[in-house]
């Protein structure tokens, strides 16, 4: 009975964070930290838009810490994390949130914050389908010690 009960609680979490009826569906939501107490994380996931109208997401909220849109881009040799006020959601299109390109920044962690392993309620705000919840999963992100580059 108790092994019932926790299925049918699992099964109504999950399903406060799947809204059927929006036209924006999130996909691989995932939130890297260098290390434990990194003071900071990015969030990759893959946002769909099944709509026939373009979308923009806003802004992303995360209850209790400091989460902006960034995107990674190469400006004169160098590369820079910028702040992104908004990005366009295509029609019946996608768009990806991968590293060096655009990603949910978290900021100010401090140690102990977002564990490996915990999962992180997040908001993404959208002009036309409004809020819509996501659930980050918090993974260490490896380095790759034959190219020196971070993975995941």
């Amino acid at each position: 009975m108790q092994k019932l009960l926790s299925v049918a609680a699992i099964l109504m979490a999950t399903s406060a964070f799947a809204d059927g009826n929006s036209s924006i569906k999130i996909t691989e939501p995932t939130m890297f930290k260098a290390f434990e107490n990194a003071r900071a994380a990015g969030g990759y996931l893959v946002i769909s838009n099944t709509a026939a109208e373009d979308d923009l997401l806003l802004d992303v909220k995360i209850e209790g810490h400091m989460a902006m849109i960034h995107e990674s881009r190469e400006e004169d040799g160098i590369m820079r994390m910028l702040h992104v006020d908004a990005i366009s959601i295509p029609a019946e299109g996608v768009v990806e949130f991968v590293p060096g390109g655009f990603h949910v920044m978290v900021m100010g962690l401090k140690p102990g914050d977002l564990p490996f392993g915990e999962t992180v309620e997040a908001t993404l705000v959208f002009e036309i389908a409004g809020e819509v919840p996501v659930m980050f999963t918090v993974e260490p992100r490896k380095m790759d010690h034959k190219n020196q580059n971070m993975t995941n």
